[in-house]
């Protein structure tokens, strides 16, 4: 069994692309990496939870290709069903300074099992939300809530029009691959920055090309149709079964942050090799 801590977590940090390519410790950190996930079967380790706050067995999601598994997406925590992605964002979402007793978080989702152990976890005030415009769809994901555990009514919004905040009354805005598929992130970006207080943070993740340049895989035209630019890529979901994916992002998305009112950003990395905490958990740390 690995003897895994907190202490042995470790996160690495760039501000740019710049700065980030050619560095000789995260060539070799990858090289390593990917040589341990083929060689572990991590349902027989156990590592540290950054949600759970200990040592916590892990395994694959039940619908994981055991013969490929991708680690990112498909190796949980047995004790809070986390996969390594929302591991990873949570703890940098402990690390960030939380100063205010009556702070409030917003989760750009509210019908998944992530914001229900969040809802009942977090000492805070924790509010989500979904976008869905048919009222049958929302009578689903209404009942889907209450079957997860879940307090309170679903709240329906556009994270591009956020209407149930004043300016500046958040103090963290949390979005687990959910920006890929807003087609003006931008505006999003925009709409992040106006609810959060200075020195709030938002911490997102999103499929994460290690590239300067973001790639744009579908837009709208501007007659209210989809115009697709790669082929067409959808994510599962529980409720609508697939959501197109707009973009993969590279790093220029720090300086769309920086535009839309964060006075900084930057990608981190989170990593624990014994955790399960691999090469390649980069997740968005802008800072208002």
């Amino acid at each position: 069994m690995a003897t895994t801590t907190e202490q042995d977590l470790e996160f690495y940090e760039f501000d740019s692309f710049q700065v980030r390519d050619g560095n000789e410790e995260l060539s070799l950190l990858w090289q390593t990496d990917a040589h341990e996930a083929r060689r572990i079967d991590w349902r027989q380790r156990h590592g540290y939870c950054p949600a759970c706050r200990g040592l916590q067995p892990l395994s694959y999601w039940e619908g994981a290709d055991l013969e490929n598994v991708n680690l990112r997406e498909h190796l949980i925590c047995t004790g809070c069903g986390m996969n390594s992605r929302l591991r990873a964002a949570y703890a940098l979402y402990t690390g960030a300074p939380r100063a205010r007793p009556d702070r409030k978080i917003y989760i750009t989702e509210q019908v998944t099992p992530t914001f229900v152990w969040l809802q009942k976890h977090l000492d805070c005030k924790v509010i989500g939300s979904e976008f869905e415009s048919d009222p049958e769809k929302r009578k689903v994901m209404t009942a889907y809530l209450q079957q997860l555990g879940g307090d309170g009514d679903v709240r329906f919004d556009d994270v591009t029009r956020l209407s149930f905040w004043w300016r500046r009354s958040l103090d963290a805005v949390l979005s687990f691959d959910v920006l890929e598929h807003v087609p003006d992130y931008r505006r999003a970006l925009k709409e992040f920055a106006r609810v959060l207080r200075p020195g709030g943070h938002l911490i997102a993740t999103f499929p994460f090309l290690d590239q300067q340049r973001t790639v744009t895989r579908a837009r709208l035209d501007g007659r209210g149709g989809i115009e697709h630019l790669l082929e067409p890529e959808y994510h599962g979901d529980p409720i609508s079964g697939g959501v197109l994916c707009f973009y993969h992002f590279g790093w220029d998305v720090l300086d769309e942050c920086r535009a839309a009112g964060f006075r900084n950003a930057r990608f981190v990395m989170p990593h624990s090799r014994d955790s399960g905490l691999l090469y390649g958990l980069w997740t968005l740390v802008a800072t208002k």
